[in-house]
């Protein structure tokens, strides 16, 4: 690989990175720092798995969205706990591929009426980024969402 692609690749790689370090940290603020304006985020297998809409596109809206996961859900709008453990990450074109374990503590009031307890998913993730003159331009997240429904499921039966 000659060196201008070889710095490309570094240059997207690094901040697919931060970003995704910025995610793991539920730092929106930082995240939406990394967006273009015209930034979209789509997450197909949440679509599917919740049956309502995870798509996106602006800087604000997404921002928005990420800001209101967890809103009056838990202590300063987060989870106690979240991390993703990027297992593999490699880089095409404009294209950033980020292979992950995505690790969360989700309320259960999701799942049942008044409760303060939570519950612990751990799930296969991939998250795709595109990467344009150092931001990021589109966000793709995949994740084992039939997984995810039977950890809830066996945590909320015990």
């Amino acid at each position: 690989m000659d060196s201008f692609a070889q710095t490309k690749t570094d240059s997207i790689e690094t901040v697919a990175r931060e970003y995704m370090k910025a995610y793991s940290n539920w730092d929106f603020e930082k995240m939406k720092s990394f967006y273009s304006d015209g930034v979209h985020f789509e997450d197909p297998t949440a679509t599917e798995a919740f049956g309502q809409p995870y798509v996106f596109d602006g800087k604000e809206k997404v921002h928005g969205f990420f800001n209101n996961v967890f809103k009056d859900r838990f202590k300063n709008d987060r989870p106690p706990y979240v991390k993703f453990n990027m297992e593999r990450v490699f880089s095409t074109g404009s294209l950033v591929i980020i292979s992950s374990t995505f690790e969360c503590i989700v309320p259960t009031s999701w799942y049942k009426e008044k409760s303060d307890e939570a519950l612990l998913i751990s799930i296969p993730f991939v998250t795709i980024l595109e990467v344009k003159n150092g931001q990021i331009t589109k966000h793709f997240d995949y994740g084992d969402y039939k997984k995810y429904n039977a950890q809830i499921r066996a945590q909320l039966n015990k």
